[in-house]
């Protein structure tokens, strides 16, 4: 008993040790790129203008704060439901969080809790022990009173065994399979949000500025954790459902979320087809800067008077825009 238990916990330990040296490894090249990023600006920061990154030109400190620490829940927004995307994020696009009292402060609690509570299953050691029908279980195999009981580990490390024809030796069929082990779940949720969260930190302007509130480009590896995130979930609920229409419902349900991610993606691509298209999909997010831009654009094509109305549109939402201005 204790000596399955030894192994069981061995491997486990294992498991852990290999999935540190991976995150390891993804902090290193990260925190490297990073460096020599730096050192190819003449290890100085970037410069940008204070239209560029309202917040970090704010006076208020608690303005600055509240709003870094949203800016992370807003990025995952985009992920989780990106209905409205942008080829700029500057100036107003995202109003600053001025007071506690703002109700996008709910937002970033419930951002922060979900990120703890998914970090503390991710983390902690699964069990090696149990208990089934009131007697002791170790490695999740004891029968009690007629009933067969399987622990949690056993489940999480459960094998795939394809089958492969009989092999003939001394006259005697012996069937011959081979088992690939499968990440524990525990191991992919970590993973998943080290790609989540690493690649993005540099980005979230809480340890020094950058010239941008949003950028949908900075989402290009985190992306790779969400859906690692939301493939794991799927498979746990379908794992978990008894009903046979809960799995179903399950399964179309993915099935369907697919379908809009990749028609999402479809209309997005059709929006980079050319700068006017691109222009013209950001007025709803950021109106200033993408008028401002569409009217360069309108006005490359020769087409003065549409230019001109760009111009004042731009205006219109900021009216300190001196390169408008000067166009004009």
């Amino acid at each position: 008993m204790y000596s399955t238990r030894f192994i069981e916990v061995k491997k486990l330990k294992g498991k852990n040790l290999s999935l540190f040296l991976s995150i390891s490894l993804l902090t290193f090249w990260g925190t490297s790129l990073l460096g020599a990023r730096l050192y190819w600006m003449g290890n100085k920061p970037p410069s940008f203008s204070n239209s560029d990154n309202p917040a970090a030109d704010s006076d208020s400190l608690l303005a600055r704060t509240l709003t870094f620490f949203y800016l992370p829940t807003k990025n995952l927004w985009l992920l989780l439901c990106p209905d409205t995307l942008s080829f700029d994020w500057s100036m107003d696009a995202v109003p600053l969080l001025k007071t506690i009292c703002d109700w996008r402060n709910l937002h970033t609690v419930a951002f922060y809790t979900g990120l703890l509570l998914l970090a503390y299953y991710g983390l902690k050691s699964p069990s090696v022990e149990g208990e089934c029908n009131g007697k002791f279980v170790t490695n999740g195999k004891q029968n009690a009173n007629g009933h067969s009981c399987h622990s949690e580990v056993e489940y999480r490390n459960s094998e795939i065994k394809p089958s492969f024809p009989s092999k003939v030796e001394n006259g005697i069929k012996n069937n011959v399979s081979q088992r690939t082990r499968l990440p524990s779940t525990e191991n992919i949720v970590v993973l998943s949000l080290s790609l989540l969260i690493i690649p993005f930190v540099p980005a979230t302007n809480l340890f020094f500025y950058v010239g941008f509130v949003i950028a949908e480009r900075v989402l290009y590896i985190p992306s790779m954790g969400f859906c690692l995130l939301i493939t794991v979930g799927a498979r746990a609920l379908y794992v978990k459902a008894q009903k046979r229409f809960l799995k179903s419902l399950i399964f179309y349900a993915t099935a369907t979320l697919i379908v809009f991610y990749g028609l999402k993606t479809a209309i997005r691509n059709g929006d980079w087809q050319n700068e006017e298209m691109l222009y013209r999909s950001g007025i709803k997010v950021n109106p200033a800067k993408a008028w401002g831009n569409l009217g360069n654009v309108l006005k490359s094509q020769s087409k003065i008077s549409e230019a001109e109305s760009a111009y004042r549109n731009a205006l219109y939402y900021r009216s300190n825009m001196a390169d408008m201005l000067y166009n004009l």
